[in-house]
């Protein structure tokens, strides 16, 4: 079999991390972080209010946490491949309609069909399809995932500016397209697969289970893989990590459409505020990539209270900041929380009930986190057009966060491996 001989020389899951992350590098054109760029052109050219483009991003969460839990199970019963493939093809078509749009409502159906494509079926897809390739390496597996989704807003936020101050903004989004096509769609349909044991190979490329064992972390080991999604729908720390992400994620999305009005607002021009979003994606990049691999030696639920603690952290830092120093702290402190809270989101899923209902967990995870995507951004632009203002409820959305923190340190692992519900330990 030709996925065999590829695994003699390299274990095919890592072809898997390739494919996913260029899927996720090229999913940019989909971030708020890019969308934020375009604030300012649309209100210039539209007189769109703040509010008005805040909510394109509510309608297509809604309807992307909607589709999740679907898409999750189809994860789990015909793989990754497929739905990465829609997703992506979606956003293509989502993005070059968006290049001739003339109305809000036009640009409502665009980026509906962008978002929806993100949150319900490419952000399902992405990390899922390598967690089931991977055991003892999927801390830094599913880290370089996220780091691409990181790099693909680092690199694409400056040429984005770019472009839009060469062209304009409608060839900045036919710029995004054509990244998708390439980056994303392309190698998901070639090298995506379901999960090892379809084409007799051993999970993390090793010679076993019983020589891998001894290099799986302890909080890890005899790692469950017989839950059955009702069965963990019935262990309590379940419930609280979904509230926590759902509370972490309406904090940290709310920040990041309303970054750009808020900086300028703040005395930075345009141009430090776009490189602020540079610095943040950079910060992500880079805290991906160190929480993932400590996450093979650290407990992720550790892990996951220290970043929900700094998204509060760095909310206060955003309404004292009028410089760019502290502009830059925040960024910092901001892309760490937020590419932390994605990444160790399926790593910790896993580590408490296995790979066997993961895509159906991650589904049902990121609707909690798109309904936050959903109603943070909503909240600001409300507060924005009301008051003329972010700090106020910048001050609430960072009170969410310590709450987060909270549940997370009170979801205990749960005992057992899905043949009975047990209290936590």
């Amino acid at each position: 079999m030709p996925m065999q001989r590829i695994s003699k020389r390299i274990y095919y899951g890592w072809l898997i991390v390739a494919a996913s992350g260029g899927m996720e590098f090229a999913n940019a054109a989909t971030a708020i972080g890019i969308l934020t760029i375009f604030v300012i052109p649309f209100t210039e050219e539209f007189g769109w209010s703040r509010t008005e483009i805040s909510a394109v991003t509510s309608v297509g969460a809604i309807l992307g946490a909607s589709l999740a839990p679907f898409s999750g199970r189809l994860v789990d019963r015909i793989g990754s491949r497929w739905v990465l493939v829609l997703g992506g093809t979606l956003v293509v078509v989502a993005c070059v309609y968006l290049a001739s749009v003339q109305t809000l409502l036009g640009f409502y159906v665009g980026y509906t069909i962008a978002r929806t494509a993100d949150q319900g079926l490419i952000k399902i897809g992405a990390a899922p399809a390598v967690g089931k390739w991977f055991q003892r390496y999927r801390g830094r597996a599913i880290a370089l995932v996220f780091f691409s989704g990181s790099a693909g807003i680092m690199v694409m936020a400056p040429l984005v500016q770019l472009a839009i101050g060469a062209w304009g903004w409608r060839a900045a989004w036919l710029l995004l397209a054509a990244v998708m096509a390439v980056l994303g769609i392309v190698p998901s349909f070639a090298l995506i697969r379901r999960q090892p044991e379809d084409y007799g190979l051993v999970l993390d490329g090793g010679p076993g289970p019983d020589a891998d064992a001894p290099l799986v972390p302890a909080f890890e080991r005899n790692e469950p893989d017989r839950w059955t999604l009702r069965q963990v729908a019935a262990t309590p720390p379940f419930w609280l990590i979904l509230t926590s992400l759902f509370l972490a994620s309406t904090a940290g999305s709310g920040v990041t459409l309303h970054l750009v009005p808020h900086l300028t607002q703040q005395g930075l021009s345009t141009g430090q505020a776009v490189g602020v979003i540079s610095v943040m994606s950079t910060s992500s990049a880079v805290g991906i990539l160190a929480l993932g691999f400590l996450a093979e030696r650290v407990p992720p639920r550790f892990l996951m209270a220290c970043v929900c603690l700094t998204t509060a952290t760095d909310i206060g830092v955003l309404i004292l900041a009028d410089n760019l120093a502290e502009a830059y702290l925040f960024a910092f402190l901001h892309g760490v929380a937020s590419g932390g809270l994605n990444t160790l989101a399926p790593i910790l899923w896993a580590s408490y009930y296995g790979r066997g209902v993961l895509g159906s967990i991650h589904g049902l995870s990121r609707a909690s986190q798109v309904a936050g995507f959903a109603l943070g951004p909503l909240i600001l632009g409300i507060a924005f057009d009301r008051w003329g203002r972010y700090q106020d409820a910048l001050a609430y959305l960072a009170v969410l966060a310590v709450i987060s923190f909270v549940l997370v340190v009170a979801a205990k692992r749960p005992r057992g491996s899905g043949k009975s519900v047990a209290t936590p330990t």
